[in-house]
């Protein structure tokens, strides 16, 4: 099944993580990009439509940020690995197990995006069978 919403040239999981409620930074863009306000002053919630045509805005700027986890002790950091300027992921896009497995290797690996300076999303991934922080 796919969403109706997203565009046929972007996986759903990429629409649902840059629309979903979990980050609401295009959510939010599209809200304010609004002119009218309510009777209480208030902007009204984006419609589907204007969160698509938002998320279209968005999307194509957007760079990306991958960081490998590392646990020591209690404390967790995370080390960067690459960044990708917008338009250079398309491969983590199409595939993220894949690439993400054979350019980093078996790691737990998170990855960020942004729009210039600002963070938009971010999604986890345990790649090629990680099973937990090696000692």
């Amino acid at each position: 099944m796919t969403d109706s919403l997203a565009p046929p040239d972007v996986p759903v999981w990429l629409y649902k993580l840059f629309t979903g409620h979990q980050y609401p930074y295009v959510r939010r863009q599209a809200k304010f990009a609004k002119k009218d306000r309510g009777a209480d002053g208030e902007r009204e919630d984006p419609t589907p439509e204007e969160i698509r045509q938002k998320f279209w805005e968005i999307y194509p700027r957007c760079s990306a940020k991958m960081l490998q986890e590392v646990k020591s002790g209690m404390i967790v950091t995370f080390v960067e690995l690459g960044n990708y300027e917008a338009g250079t992921f398309q491969a983590f896009i199409d595939q993220p197990e894949v690439f993400l497995a054979e350019t980093y290797g078996k790691k737990k690996i998170k990855v960020n995006f942004y729009e210039g300076e600002n963070f938009v999303c971010t999604i986890n991934f345990k790649v090629g069978g990680w099973t937990g922080h090696e000692e």
